[in-house]
């Protein structure tokens, strides 16, 4: 449930949602007839009054986006590399959602709503939003994502990704067709160097340890990173590093870099405040396709 308090005097509720939230009034209007919005707990039509200290609330958005709340979603181009009658693979830029996670986010640029424009109805396994969806990056994240576009890749992509999840072992997790590679730029700190230091003859190095999302209402995990290869920048201030996940916990790679000492750079959530974009990128991805062929997509 989304919470406003509204602090101005007389103004239609479905004009101040729409500018509000950047979507359109008649999106809003649906909203309001199908009793999604209350206003100091009480249902109201869309031709209400705000007052002052209004107390708005909005109920999950997802249940209200029919196809014309999709059309109206924004429009964006992605780059399609790989592409198949059952699936794709897509390169996601900086800045982009993967899905819209609250209304707030509704019209903010997403692969769901790229999907949804070009494709307009593919499969999903947990409901229309992300539809083909099978995993996600953070919206500062760039790179490699596999889509499903039809029940059939769906399952296979599904039976791939619930293989590696539920794999006990590290070497069961490595035996699984589905690898993703990440490659992200860090500062060098003093504790950073240690770290560098102590692995450079025992690579690859695995990181297997609890991550803390710094995130609201997330469980803390164990994840298991696999540093594949580095190389420090000549100044000695950065490093790149080369890495591979064998799970997938939300920030996973940007908490455990920054537990040893190698925040990536622009990561706000981890290191310190900063304009430069977080230089993470998911660029290389090896797969098993439908048909057993292992497949190779990069960046």
């Amino acid at each position: 449930m989304e919470n406003v308090i509204y602090q101005w005097w007389s103004e239609r509720i479905d004009l101040f949602l729409s500018k509000h939230f950047s979507l359109s009034r008649n999106f809003f209007q649906h909203i309001l007839k199908r009793g999604g919005v209350t206003v100091n707990n009480h249902p109201i039509k869309k031709s209400y009054q705000l007052q002052a200290n209004d107390i708005i609330e909005i109920d999950n958005f997802q249940r209200f986006l029919d196809n014309q709340a999709m059309e109206e979603a924004p429009k964006i181009e992605i780059p399609i590399l790989y592409e198949t009658s059952d699936f794709l693979v897509i390169n996601k830029p900086k800045g982009v959602l993967s899905h819209p996670r609250t209304i707030w986010e509704l019209h903010e640029p997403s692969v769901s709503w790229f999907l949804y424009h070009k494709y307009k109805s593919l499969p999903s396994i947990w409901n229309f939003i992300r539809a083909g969806i099978l995993h996600r990056l953070d919206k500062q994240t760039d790179g490699l994502m596999i889509v499903a576009k039809t029940e059939k890749g769906l399952a296979h992509f599904k039976n791939l990704f619930q293989a590696k999840s539920e794999s006990q072992e590290q070497q069961a997790k490595e035996n699984v067709h589905l690898k993703k590679f990440y490659r992200a730029t860090c500062e060098t700190t003093p504790k950073g160097e240690q770290f560098l230091l102590s692995i450079k003859n025992n690579l690859p190095y695995i990181i297997e340890s609890l991550v803390i999302a710094k995130l609201p209402h997330i469980t803390p995990k164990i994840g298991i990173t696999k540093i594949l290869n580095y190389s420090i920048f000549k100044d000695k201030e950065k490093v790149i590093m080369e890495i591979e996940i064998l799970t997938g916990r939300t920030h996973q790679i940007r908490y455990h870099l920054s537990q040893v000492g190698l925040p990536i750079v622009g990561d706000y959530l981890y290191w310190k405040e900063t304009w430069e974009a977080m230089q993470l990128t998911a660029w290389k991805l090896i797969f098993e396709d439908l048909d057993g062929k292992l497949i190779t997509v990069e960046i």
